[in-house]
């Protein structure tokens, strides 16, 4: 039997918080992949849709769970009160616990697709490189920002069964370089800013400016496009994306809470994704899906941690 301590703490070590962020890219993938391939198709299986959903979730939380688990030496000696150092969980468990995820995950997206399996072994192989590099360098955000870049693939080709997978063409790639630049500018933004706030001298101008303006890289990578192709109402979820990043760089500055702004602003992924959801989806519905998985985030970091 676990106790409620123990069972927090493993929550904590899977930064299971963020899953809602996980899957706001997937559903992102997913649209992209019904409008490029799905409408071509007969029929969309909702259960392999159910199956790449729960393959990311698989790999997110063995990675997670593979970064604890590898900074024990370093833990020890910063932060001997977590789960691993203290005892309370032992190294080897959560070993197994990332790599169980992590196999599970690659074989659920090969029961769907091979090219989403494919891409969930760059996921794999960004998360082992992020996971060994990434107290020696601060060039590590990439495999980070890569890990959760290739999930946008791994999802859209969920619809693509290998034998067919000729069909895609050069103009339909674009769209996954856009999010890349996009996703990963956002998660720099956030590094430089956490690291600038948190630093013992007062940050520089440019080290104020640098992080807000690869904050703002989905907004003019994804909406500037837009808003100059298509209707207004592409300027909606720039709005609430612009309000929120908005109050989150504010308070950082005047609380200095930079966990507070590291897990607000992480909790706010799925407002990224909805910059081009609403362009995309084929119902207004959907629009909403983005800002409640935004919530969601939030309501469980008050269950663990995010980061």
């Amino acid at each position: 039997m676990i106790s409620r301590e123990r069972f927090i703490d493993l929550l904590a070590m899977s930064r299971f918080a963020n899953l809602p962020t996980v899957w706001s890219n997937g559903f992102l993938g997913a649209l992209v992949g019904w409008q490029s391939w799905g409408r071509k198709t007969e029929s969309i299986c909702p259960l392999c849709l159910i199956a790449i959903g729960l393959a990311l979730s698989c790999l997110y939380l063995g990675g997670c769970f593979l970064n604890d688990a590898h900074d024990l030496e370093f833990d020890e000696k910063k932060r001997p009160d977590r789960p691993i150092p203290s005892g309370r969980w032992q190294r080897k468990t959560i070993f197994i616990f990332a790599f169980s995820l992590m196999g599970l995950g690659f074989l659920l997206c090969l029961a769907v697709s091979g090219i989403s399996a494919l891409f969930s072994v760059g996921i794999i192989l960004c998360i082992l490189a992020y996971t060994k590099w990434h107290k020696l360098t601060a060039w590590s955000f990439i495999f980070m920002g890569g890990a959760r870049a290739l999930i946008y693939p791994t999802a859209a080709f969920s619809f693509l069964p290998w034998k067919k997978f000729s069909a895609v063409t050069p103009l339909e790639i674009p769209v996954f370089i856009i999010l890349t630049l996009s996703l990963g500018g956002y998660i720099l933004g956030i590094s430089l800013t956490a690291r600038s706030e948190s630093s013992p001298t007062p940050p520089s101008p440019r080290e104020q400016t640098t992080p807000v303006a690869c904050l703002c890289a989905p907004a003019l990578i994804i909406s500037g496009p837009l808003l100059l192709s298509q209707s207004a109402k592409t300027a909606i979820p720039l709005l609430i994306f612009f309000i929120v990043l908005i109050i989150s760089v504010r308070s950082v500055r005047a609380n200095h809470n930079v966990g507070l702004f590291v897990s607000r602003t992480l909790a706010a992924i799925p407002l990224v994704d909805l910059l081009l959801v609403v362009p995309l989806a084929p119902h207004p519905a959907l629009w909403f899906a983005c800002p409640l998985l935004a919530l969601v985030a939030l309501g469980l970091q008050r269950i663990a941690p995010a980061t």
